[in-house]
């Protein structure tokens, strides 16, 4: 600093000095700039993927039934251990958070951000829900090998996708919830039997049913039991593992075969909103995870159908 005595013995700051001074402050705020934006650079990717995202998946199946244990939780679990623990999903059952015809709008608010679900419950306002794997007509396809090859291979779960994407929805595939069978509190022997007939169906296989005269109902799982046993109903279109698990045999001891839809079908949707709120990794691990929960329900519900014909059918 230049330093110097005025005519009155005086100690000033010369012009020179003062100079130096404001260089110095430049240069040390300039520097205190580049810490802080490095600081930032250095952290800001990290607080990204430290950010924990929650979501909520609305199940349409009731607890301890197949669906739930053998896809649905393992779904969970593999997306919170592969995501290193950043998306976390809460399982609610069905009807707990919206009622299953609410779960379209849910999801478009952002209400639940996950559900196994079907577009047949919405097809009057998706004009795609017609084609969708749970609207297939009766003996579309006769095997696994074929649905697969209908729905992920030949392009209807790629169109159905951007049906849903337009209404906010992001559409993670189609996959089976087992063979589709006809279940009665009384013997059909003919299709006069089946004028009148109160039969919970959904879809095109309500449009069949009606066909031949029947009366379908639409009516979630958890309500079938209740609605045969009093006489709402007189039996129901269903899978197998769900006959055993909501026990329909104690109201529904006859089975009409073959199967009407090999398989049924349903999807799982997210919402778009909290879809592209998640960062590119936590996507593709979704997406794997969703891959997996399709071959998981599958298989669980391919080696139930086998054990029904194995064993409890002889043991009934």
């Amino acid at each position: 600093m230049d330093i110097r005595k005025n005519r009155h013995g005086k100690a000033i700051q010369t012009r020179k000095g003062m100079l130096s001074v404001k260089h110095r402050k430049l240069v040390l705020l300039g520097m205190a700039v580049l810490i802080t934006l490095s600081l930032l650079a250095i952290s800001g990717p990290s607080v990204a993927a430290d950010k924990v995202f929650n979501w909520k998946f609305q199940s349409h199946h009731t607890p301890g039934s197949l669906a739930v244990e053998k896809a649905i939780k393992p779904f969970i679990e593999r997306v919170e251990k592969m995501s290193g623990g950043r998306l976390k999903i809460s399982l609610h059952y069905a009807g707990e958070l919206v009622e299953y015809t609410g779960v379209d709008e849910a999801l478009q608010a952002n209400m639940i951000q996950i559900s196994n679900t079907s577009s047949l419950f919405f097809r009057g306002a998706i004009p795609m829900g017609w084609v969708s794997a749970p609207n297939m007509p009766p003996f579309i396809t006769r095997t696994n090998d074929e649905f697969n090859e209908l729905f992920h291979h030949r392009g209807i779960d790629r169109l159905v996708g951007e049906a849903l994407e337009a209404r906010g929805i992001k559409f993670l595939g189609s996959h089976s919830v087992g063979n589709t069978y006809f279940w009665s509190k009384k013997p059909i022997k003919n299709l006069e039997d089946l004028k009148g007939f109160k039969i919970r169906f959904f879809g095109s296989m309500s449009d069949t049913m009606e066909h031949f005269g029947a009366a379908p109902v639409m009516l979630p799982h958890p309500e079938t039991y209740m609605a045969i046993a009093t006489g709402t109903l007189d039996g129901s279109g269903t899978a197998w593992w769900l006959y055993r698990d909501l026990k329909l045999y104690e109201v529904c001891p006859y089975f009409i075969g073959p199967a009407m839809q090999v398989p049924q079908g349903m999807e799982l949707w997210a919402s778009k909103t909290a879809w592209d709120q998640l960062p590119e990794d936590l996507q593709a691990i979704v997406e794997t995870a969703a891959h997996a929960f399709n071959t998981d329900y599958m298989d669980a519900v391919t080696i139930e159908e086998r054990e029904m014909f194995n064993k409890s059918f002889p043991e009934w």
